[in-house]
Order: structure tokens, then sequence, then C-alpha cells
């Protein structure tokens, strides 16, 4: 067989590479179609999305707007005012009349009267959201906090002058059991034959404000005390009755009627003190049948000795009380006797006459001589001036029995004479030229403030008295305020 060359048809290199290039851009074709119509499905979703939101938003703006509009939007209202003052919203005008109805008619319950209610509660037209607006129970406790109203109401008059309004009669006649109790609760009830009051008391019916009435307990306090002032102080280091009454301008007496519960001699830091001294607006007079034991008075005998001065005594023999048993009439205002009738009395000792020896000659003069004297004769000194345990003891212990005499180292004037803290009972001189000597922890003292003395004058007795751990006397010599050793002055020329 013959073979047929046939030639072969090339292929042109540029169509060739045109053939390969159709799949890739065909590819590439079918990516970008899918890209775009991806995109536009989420753009339509977004769209639809937003679209949806869009018109919930309203219909839920527009569903909340309807059912709160009153607490964005201020809407029609009611203001309540009291003499100017607003009390607060309300939506319904006729709210007030309905609630001061209820008020009033609570208020005729409690207090058992008929009630007229004063204030002028007036209500105008206003705008409010529905968070200013006030409920109905809310309502009555503001009107009941500023309601002023009348009531038929029982005053104490005492001798024609008006005390204190209370509620009830019931509670008048209370009141002033109360203050009848309030001063006999210490005797004993058998022995009380009357209680009565000095003034003239009468109760009669009133009508008053509420803001005029007081509690039964409020009214008692205020017939006892005379007054509603209240004033306290609380006790300080190194305060004494005597220097808490003369710092506020009192007596020394007024101070304790003040304080009838407290005990001057046991006063402690921080205890509270009233101020204010009762002055009663009504005197209970209580008359009462007493038994008792009472001391009968001893005579005092005297003897002449030229080697004395005439204002120094000795007492030779103590005298003693006698006691007698005596039945008597007792009568008493506010607690204080005013008058007794004896009825009968049976003695059972007789007293002991004191016997006391005074000199005659006239003592030197009350002023400053410039020379100390030891005033403690017979004593030993138990403690020095200056360092002691730690601390510095301000003057020199002297040590001598309880009772002994103590003297001015010289002569002077009485610038403090009781009790003070520490030092327990104690007396303050002033010599003059800035000295001053100090006598602290006495068992009694014998002269008083402003007092002028002379050199050798007894002015106290030695005791234990404050911090103490014996009979003693502290000794202080002071020159301008400063303290300085005793044991330098005593018996030498100071000036």
């Amino acid at each position: 067989m013959r073979k047929l060359n046939l030639p072969l048809k090339k292929s042109n290199s540029t169509e060739s590479g045109k053939i390969f290039k159709q799949l890739p851009e065909k590819k590439e074709r079918q990516v970008l179609n899918f890209k775009i119509k991806f995109t536009k499905q989420v753009k339509g979703s977004i769209a639809l999305f937003c679209a949806t939101t869009l018109v919930l938003s309203g219909s839920y703006a527009s569903t909340y707007l309807k059912t709160h509009e009153n607490n964005v939007f201020s809407t029609d209202s009611f203001t309540i005012t009291e003499e100017g003052k607003e009390l607060c919203k309300v939506r319904d005008s006729e709210i007030l009349s309905s609630v001061l109805l209820k008020l009033e008619d609570d208020l005729e319950k409690t207090y058992q009267h008929d009630i007229a209610i004063e204030s002028k509660f007036e209500i105008t037209e206003s705008k409010a959201k529905d968070n200013e607006i006030v409920t109905e129970e809310k309502l009555y406790d503001i009107l009941e906090a500023n309601v002023n109203y009348s009531i038929l109401a029982y005053a104490i008059n005492i001798d024609g002058e008006q005390i204190g309004i209370v509620n009830s009669e019931s509670e008048a006649n209370s009141a002033i059991e109360e203050v009848k109790d309030y001063f006999t609760q210490n005797y004993d009830e058998k022995s009380i034959i009357d209680v009565g009051t000095v003034e003239n008391v009468k109760i009669e019916q009133i009508k008053a404000s509420n803001k005029e009435i007081k509690s039964k307990d409020e009214l008692v306090n205020y017939i006892i005390k005379g007054t509603d002032e209240e004033q306290k102080y609380i006790v300080e280091k190194g305060d004494t009755y005597w220097t808490i009454a003369e710092y506020f301008n009192m007596t020394l007496d007024e101070l304790i009627s003040a304080n009838p519960d407290s005990n001057p001699e046991l006063i402690q830091i921080g205890d509270e003190l009233n101020l204010v001294v009762p002055k009663p607006f009504l005197n209970v007079k209580v008359t009462r049948k007493v038994k008792q034991e009472e001391k009968t008075p001893f005579e005092t005998e005297y003897s002449y000795v030229s080697y004395m001065y005439n204002d120094e005594q000795v007492i030779d023999r103590k005298g003693k009380y006698g006691v007698s048993e005596i039945e008597a009439l007792v009568t008493e205002q506010n607690g204080i006797q005013i008058a007794k009738e004896v009825l009968s009395e049976e003695v059972i000792t007789e007293p002991v006459t004191e016997i006391v020896t005074t000199g005659t000659q006239d003592p030197p003069p009350k002023k400053g001589t410039g020379y100390f004297i030891n005033p403690l004769l017979g004593s030993y000194v138990s403690s020095r001036f200056g360092s002691r345990s730690g601390a510095f003891h301000l003057g020199q212990d002297m040590a001598k029995a309880s009772g002994s005499s103590i003297k001015a180292a010289d002569g002077g004037t009485v610038t403090f004479a009781g009790w003070s803290g520490s030092y327990g009972y104690m007396v303050d001189i002033d010599h003059g030229g800035g000295f001053t000597t100090r006598y602290a922890h006495c068992s009694e003292i014998y002269v008083s403030v402003g007092e002028k003395v002379y050199q050798g004058k007894v002015i106290a007795a030695v005791g234990s008295t404050g911090v103490a751990t014996g009979p003693h006397l502290h000794f202080e010599v002071r020159k301008y305020g400063s303290v300085v050793n005793p044991a330098a002055y005593i018996g030498v020329q100071y000036r």
C-alpha cells in the first residue's frame, strides 16, 4: 500500500495560547458574577433589616408614647398648697376633699373629740408628669404632717395662770397627781395624813390648737421644773461642785438642788449635771405624823486663858447630843420642813455639855509678815519636794495624826477653801508679794474664801481626803504661780 504523506497542519502558537487563556478568563467571569450576585443579596438583606427595624422602632415609639405619654410630657394636674407652700401634685381635684374627710375622721377617733381643721389647703391647676403625682396614701401622710386643727382640750390653771394643755380631763387630773407623787415618793405612805397644794389649781375645758397640746409627761416635767429650758454641763478633770457653781454664777445649794440624784462628793469625769435650778409652778404641801428619834442639842461651857488668842479654842471635852423619841405632826413643802408640832417626847439619853478653853488676847494683824512658820508642828516629813516614783512631787508631805490642827504659815487672804480633785479638801492662802501656800488632804476646813487670817491661825485639820495613802498635810509654797521647795522657806524670811 501506498502511504500517503499528508501534510500535518501546524497550529498557530498564538491561537494555541488563546485557547489556553480562554478557560481562566471564563472562571474569573463566573466568580465575578457570583460576587456581584452575593453583594446584591447582602445589601438587600441589610436594607430589609434596616427597614424592618425602623418600622418596629416607630411602632414601639408610638406605642410607648401612647402608654407613657404622662411620663414624657407634663399633662394636666392639680397642685396642693398650704399658706403658699407647695405640698404635692395630684391628678384628681376631688381627692383633696376626700382625704381631708378621712383625716378628720381619724383624728376624732384618736382624740375622741370633735375636730376642726384650721389649715387652709388650696388646689390650683398645673402640669405634671406621672412621676410627680402622689398617691392617695402619700397625700394622707403629707396632709397629716402639715395639718393644724383645733380640739376641745383641757387646760391646767395655777393661781389663774394657764400652765399647760392636755387632751383630756383625766390626763389633766393625772398630771396633777403625778406632780404630788414626785414630792411624796420618799415618804412612808402610812405616815401621810394630807397632801395638798399651796396654789389654787383649776382644770377647764377650752378650744385649743393641736400644736398647743403637751403630752401628760411633758406637762408634769414642766410643772416640776418651772421651765422648758435645758442647760447641761459635762464634768471635766479637776471639777468640783464648788468650782462648777462658781463658774456658772450659781450658789452651791442651787447646783445641788438642780441635781437631786447626784452626790456632790462623788462626781466623776463625764457626769452630766443640770444647770437649771428647778422653780416648780406647784408647791406640794404634805402633813405627816411621824415617830422618830431625834438629837437634842448640848450646851457649851467656856474657860478663858490669857496665853491664847480670842479666836482660838481648845475643846477639853467634846459635847454629845442627847437622843429623844418624839411623835410629831410635820408639815413639809416640796420636801422641805416648814412646821413641826411635837405631840409627845421621851428622853432616851441626856446630852453631855461641851467644855472649851479659849483665849483673851487680840490676834495679830491678818496679813503677811514675810516669814513662814511650820504649819504642822510635831509632824515628820514623809515625802519631800521633787522627783518621786517617776513623777514630780509639787510639795512636801508632813505626816501627823488625823484631826491635828493645821496653821497658816503666814498671814494673808484665803483664795480657795473646798474640794479640789486629787488634793481632796484644800486651802490656798495669798500672802502678797507673789507668794501663796497650799494645804491639801484636809479632813476639815475652818476658813472660807475671802477670809483674812493671821500667821498661826488654825485653818484646817489633818486628813487623807483626795488621793492620799494616810493622814498627812501636803504643803506647797508657790512664787508667782511656780512651785518652790517648801523646806527652803519654812523658818526663814521669804521677803
